[in-house]
């Protein structure tokens, strides 16, 4: 437990000093250590990704017929991001074989912060900076937990 809540805070100054450095966003500041946390899950991280994207692509259509930004827009990513993972989650009772590991994401407000990032900056930018950010927050953590320089 106290080693995942080291991993989200490093992960927050490492995504600080990447933006500064990049001026890219990671997809978003708590992202990258999230993402460290679940890099043993790949099925989650990717489902994360494809509920981001999807979010994305409903919130877009939205926006073409009201007006969404800043807040607004997030809020709506948020709220599309947690019904998107809800439909998937209760549909699981009409599949033959369920596997929870592949509709499962890692949070409602994670997607929706990658979607956003997504939005901006386009996604091989922010996914390519997420993972290798979030990369970099595991090798630390495991350097730091096994005790390579200590």
């Amino acid at each position: 437990m106290k080693s995942m809540y080291n991993i989200i805070i490093l992960g927050i100054i490492i995504s600080i000093i990447f933006y500064e450095l990049t001026e890219i966003s990671p997809g978003g500041v708590v992202v990258p250590g999230y993402i460290a946390l679940f890099i043993n899950q790949p099925g989650r991280i990717i489902m994360t990704i494809a509920l981001s994207v999807l979010s994305l692509i409903v919130v877009n259509f939205l926006s073409n017929y009201t007006i969404l930004y800043g807040r607004r827009r997030f809020g709506i990513m948020v709220i599309v991001s947690f019904a998107i993972r809800l439909a998937l989650k209760l549909s699981i009772n009409y599949m033959p074989m369920p596997d929870l590991v592949l509709i499962s994401s890692i949070g409602y407000v994670i997607p929706a912060i990658i979607a956003q990032d997504i939005g901006r900056q386009g996604v091989v930018k922010t996914l390519s900076s997420m993972i290798l950010v979030a990369s970099l927050i595991k090798l630390i953590d495991i350097v730091i937990v096994n005790g390579v320089f200590i």
